[in-house]
């Protein structure tokens, strides 16, 4: 899976790309890229407020949407890294982006699926290549018990 140079991806791990809010070019771009699933990690309060209606415009495009949003009132909660690894154990070969408005919560989501599947903690942001900011309780928070 390739990415343009003007993508919103922020980093790459394997079939799995992190990235900021896409536009709906870029939708396009990982259409064509064999993207399968689009996991977003805003609130529903901030998706509403695009200039697009985001889960027609990835599901018009042949891929799958899924909100697993974190903050504000929906807060940060372990079963979303439970439903997580659902979605890509049943995308085991297909491309992934994972996004929020700037990439963050969804690499605390995605660092927090990887603790579960025995990445150490201390190296997990490197591992996934994450260059912005890391916040160990918000992993945590995400962490099944």
């Amino acid at each position: 899976m390739s990415f343009l140079s003007n993508d919103p991806v922020v980093c790459r791990h394997g079939h799995i790309a992190l990235a900021s809010q896409p536009r709906e070019a870029d939708l396009d771009n990982w259409a064509e890229d064999g993207v399968a699933l689009v996991v977003n990690s805003r609130t529903p309060e901030e998706t509403a407020a695009l200039p697009f209606d985001l889960a027609d415009a990835v599901a018009s495009r042949g891929m799958q949407y899924v909100e697993l949003p974190i903050g504000g009132p929906w807060g940060a909660s372990p079963e979303l890294t439970v439903r997580l690894g659902a979605l890509l154990a049943a995308h085991p070969d297909s491309g992934i982006v994972l996004h929020c408005r700037s990439g963050t919560r969804s690499a605390h989501l995605y660092a927090a699926w990887l603790i579960q599947t025995d990445e150490a903690p201390e190296t997990v942001f490197e591992t996934m290549g994450w260059p912005g900011s890391r916040d160990m309780a918000l992993v945590q928070a995400l962490l099944p018990l």
